[in-house]
């Protein structure tokens, strides 16, 4: 049995019970022959099949609880009574004569005589066996097996039991003393235009012999009470009790709130299983897809009967079982070493297996393209009949296969219809900002009524949704060549899929069995994505009532790297299904100098933690302010950006036909036989990223072929340059403006500038110069995925060090609202700089509350240097400098970084000046002048602050004068 009222054993019980007997129309492995009438033409089915109809018989009893080990096909006999109009041989077994009853039900159609209890001899196939089957059976034509078991269930399919108000399909299979069933089926067939639909024949009637009335009696509703799956509802309910009276019964209902539920009674008539009372509900409660749970109260009363309850009351609840209630989360560290962490997981009641995976972030790179190697991540969702990786000569954009999605055949008796055909991508797709999936398809043959429509869940697979494109097939001509598709991504995670269908049932269509050679339905090739990532899972980690979990080197399949970005996601497994995964805990592996804290500080300033490296004897801090990079040089007016270097010509030129875009493009050329060289450079520091290109568009005019165009970087703010890519000239001038794209991987989070310079190979000449077309002509100039530098400053930091503090200090200037500051750090060994690690970005916030720490000194000494105990006269780092001092000036005291003053001396004044990124709050800042080092007076002195500098001077006086500061507090 199965506790109804808990709603993970009920799903649980669903997926082991009731799906393990789905995809019985594959192992039915019928042998018997629709041409014939002869003894043995009705066949026999698998027993693997017989299993399947027992496993479905006894999960609907089993839910309504009463006795579920009932026996299929067991080879016990026939039930015999005298009234029968026809006798068989006593040894003749329910499984035969239910065998030769469905041969007879199936080719008796188009008509119905075979449907019939006690059907005549003229039935096309018709024998004794048969008849006494059909008089002591469950009847259905169009559905077989398992499908017709649910059929009789629900009492409301046409054509088998619509029309059964007194629900006798189902009492008879609920039927409380029913210890012995068997079946007989028929798969159905689309020959020759020919339909043939399913059938089946259930024995449901017992010998006397075969009643089992050891079990206490029980009130068998049905839905039962409890949760129970909607798929498997009906407009019919039931309750039904052996021996009850329900002449005189009442029903009443209401909803989930508790209002009023109006029912119909439609019988109470004995005789079939055990007595019931049978009445009808609204469209609401008989629904058979719900989105959410959803419940119904029932009471049936004046029930009569000796020793039987007068009233009966229950709750239904309606769900689907395809969703569970409890959805797992995962928690830990969001920034785990790289050696791993442990993490944590909520356990879903019921599960039999909970498992964490593990999901690696990376570049959607791909593509998939129906070939042998590499293997397709793709899933194939389609009936089979036909080749999906399809080699179809002038049917693949690229390679030697495509994806084939057409339909089998126009009918398929199982499903009464067209099967729809479908592929997935087996992948869980992140979508930028401008997220698209792309493909190219060719349509074969294809009526109007054939599409194809692409769809994606984000829900695991749960439901779909359309990308809103459909495409319609074209007939018997169908595309000249592929066309390429590119569509909107949703946010993600996302899973595709295309689906093939037919949208009008009525319509013609091409099917593969009527045209094996022709290219029926659509193609696709050669599917990418662009603006995307993907989360590849490398692991999975598995156990019954996992509650903890590791996540390391070992456990993921791959080593740990700093910077990558891991998606670990939890599911659970009821019934031997895996539910879909949970939401994700996302975390960044740090390695050494990886950095972690508020993505948006406040103007104050924060600390960020990092990793330490156990090889380094200091750190150095970079703290960068970035800007954007979407710029293009087109050359349309003259700017300040473009700096050039050329002799007797302008480098802007409108020559028509030469620019990409605009009226203006930039030239460049050797305008005289002496000249070597001429050049522009772009005055922007430009941050590339490892997927950064730089793009611009070039159309050659004339040139000697000596001559070449080269484009360059400089990582030394233009002291020196290095050639990425050249272009020879040619002597008469191009046709055509080209897009040049150049990779800049190398210089990846390397400050560059660009710039453009043409070159005479050594030993050329220069063609003669044409002031209007020599020369190489240059547009619409950019930098893919790059930001620009506007700013950085470094700072040192101790060994000891447990954080780096962001603020004005360490950022060189004030924190402004909205900037983007990226933060790094390397290591110091000795006197070695190592390699920058991971950088950090983040973007300072006037909305972002400020800390609520004491002013001035104690503040920054609590906020930028816990646990150092810094006193405004002593010296943490020992380097002669008071710890006061160190905080009017900004610097570190942790680290003895003493940094000398500048000294000026004018005819009579003197003056000492140094840096000062920030003027400190509850700090007078002063100076004193002395002339034996003893006594010391502030008079005459002036203090300037201005442009981020602290200036002190003081009258030079007739002997030499010492010059200090003199910093106080408020």
């Amino acid at each position: 049995m199965v506790d109804t009222s808990d709603r993970n054993e009920v799903v649980s019980f669903y997926h082991a019970i009731y799906m393990a007997s789905e995809g019985y129309q594959n192992r039915v492995a019928w042998t018997g022959n629709y041409n014939s009438e002869a003894a043995g033409a009705e066949g026999t089915v698998s027993a693997a099949f017989t299993g399947d109809v027992e496993r479905r018989l006894n999960y609907l009893r089993a839910m309504c609880g009463i006795p579920a080990n009932v026996r299929v096909n067991t080879g016990a006999t026939v039930r015999l009574a005298t009234d029968d109009l026809f006798q068989v041989p006593a040894l003749t077994t329910k499984t035969a004569a239910s065998q030769r009853s469905a041969l007879m039900i199936v080719r008796t159609y188009p008509g119905n005589g075979g449907l019939s209890h006690s059907p005549a001899p003229t039935c096309v196939a018709w024998t004794p066996a048969a008849w006494n089957a059909n008089r002591n059976g469950n009847l259905s034509l169009g559905f077989f097996g398992p499908g017709a078991l649910d059929a009789y269930a629900k009492e409301d399919v046409m054509g088998t039991s619509n029309w059964n108000t007194d629900a006798g399909h189902r009492r008879w299979m609920l039927f409380q003393g029913s210890t012995d069933f068997a079946t007989g089926d028929t798969p159905g067939a689309f020959t020759n235009n020919k339909i043939l639909p399913p059938s089946n024949s259930l024995y449901v009637m017992p010998r006397s012999s075969e009643i089992d009335f050891s079990a206490d009696p029980v009130f068998a509703s049905y839905p039962p009470k409890g949760y129970f799956p909607a798929k498997l509802n009906t407009p019919y309910w039931s309750l039904s009790y052996p021996g009850a009276d329900f002449s005189a019964a009442t029903v009443s209902m209401t909803n989930g709130a508790g209002a009023p539920v109006t029912t119909t009674v439609v019988s109470r008539r004995a005789g079939y299983g055990d007595n019931a009372i049978i009445w009808q509900v609204p469209a609401a409660a008989s629904s058979k897809a719900v989105g959410a749970d959803i419940s119904w109260n029932v009471t049936v009363s004046n029930i009569q009967g000796a020793g039987i309850p007068p009233q009966r009351s229950w709750t239904v609840t309606l769900i689907d079982p395809e969703k569970i209630a409890e959805i797992p989360q995962i928690t830990g560290s969001s920034m785990p070493p790289t050696s791993g962490a442990t993490y944590q997981l909520g356990a879903v009641a019921g599960a039999g297996e909970m498992q964490a995976g593990f999901f690696l972030r990376k570049p959607a790179t791909w593509s998939e393209g129906a070939e042998d190697s590499p293997a397709t991540t793709v899933i194939d969702r389609t009936s089979g009949g036909y080749p999906f990786r399809a080699s179809n000569a002038t049917y693949v954009k690229s390679g030697s296969k495509a994806f084939r999605l057409t339909f089998p055949s126009r009918y398929d008796p199982f499903i009464n219809g067209v099967p729809e055909q479908i592929m997935e991508l087996d992948r869980d797709i992140i979508p930028g900002a401008a997220g698209k999936l792309n493909f190219q398809f060719r349509r074969g043959l294809m009526t109007g009524a054939t599409k194809l429509a692409v769809e994606t869940s984000v829900d695991s697979g749960l439901t779909w949704s359309s990308l809103g494109s459909l495409y319609s097939g074209l007939g018997g001509t169908g595309d000249a060549a592929f066309q390429a598709a590119s569509l909107a991504l949703p946010a993600g995670p996302v899973r595709v899929r295309f689906r093939f269908y037919l949208s009008d049932p009525a319509s013609a269509l091409y099917s593969h069995q009527d045209y094996p050679s022709q290219p029926t339905g659509v193609f696709i090739d050669d599917l990418t994505t662009s603006d995307c990532t993907w989360l590849e899972r490398t692991a999975t980690v598995a156990a019954p009532g996992l509650t903890t979990f590791a996540f390391n080197a070992a456990t993921a399949a791959t080593s740990l790297s700093g910077g990558q970005e891991w998606w670990l996601r939890a599911r659970a497994v009821l019934g031997g299904k895996a539910f879909p995964w949970g939401p994700a805990k996302v975390v960044t592996p740090s390695g050494p100098l990886q950095l972690s804290g508020p993505a948006a500080p406040p103007l104050s300033g924060a600390n960020y933690n990092f990793v330490p490296d156990v090889t380094a004897t200091g750190y150095k801090l970079e703290v960068a302010r970035l800007g954007p990079s979407n710029w293009t040089e087109g050359a349309e007016t003259t700017s300040a950006t473009i700096v050039p270097a050329v002799s007797n010509y302008s480098v802007y030129s409108n020559l028509k036909g030469f620019m990409k875009s605009g009226k203006q493009a930039f030239r460049l050329g050797l305008s005289t036989t002496a000249d070597a060289e001429d050049s522009f450079s772009i005055n922007r520091q430009i941050l590339p990223a490892s997927n950064s290109n730089l793009e611009f568009w070039v159309r050659r005019g004339g040139m000697s072929k000596t001559n070449r165009l080269h484009a360059e970087v400089s990582t030394d703010e233009g002291a020196t340059w290095t050639s990425l890519w050249n272009l020879p000239g040619l002597q008469k001038a191009e046709k055509k403006v080209l897009k040049q794209t150049v990779s800049l991987a190398s210089y990846a989070d390397r400050p560059i500038r660009i710039r453009f310079a043409i070159r005479n190979v050594a030993g050329g000449k220069n063609l003669k110069w044409n002031a209007k077309s020599s020369g190489v002509f240059i547009d619409d100039i950019t930098v893919t995925n790059s930001a620009a530098l506007l700013s950085r400053n470094e700072s040192n930091v101790s060994l000891a060090a447990s954080h780096v503090r962001l603020d004005a200090a360490t950022a060189g200037q004030p924190l402004a609202h909205g900037a983007t500051m990226r933060l790094r750090m390397r290591s110091i060994t000795g006197l070695i700089s190592g390699g920058w690690g991971p950088a950090l970005t983040v973007s300072p916030s006037s909305a972002t509350p400020e800390p609520s720490l004491p002013a001035g000194f104690a503040g920054w000494a609590e906020t930028g240097f816990p646990g150092l105990n810094l006193s405004f006269d002593g010296d943490q780092d020992r380097d002669g400098v008071a710890d006061g001092i160190e905080y009017a000036f900004s610097l570190d005291p942790a680290v003895s970084d003493r940094v000398p003053d500048q000294l000026a001396v004018a005819v009579e004044r003197i003056a000492i000046s140094r840096d000062l990124p920030v003027q400190r709050e509850g700090i007078v800042y002063g100076a004193q002048w002395s002339e034996n080092l003893g006594d010391w007076s502030s008079d005459g002195v002036e203090i300037v602050i201005e442009a981020g500098r602290i200036t002190a001077s003081a009258p030079k006086g007739e002997r030499n004068r010492f010059l200090r500061w003199q910093i106080e507090q408020e």
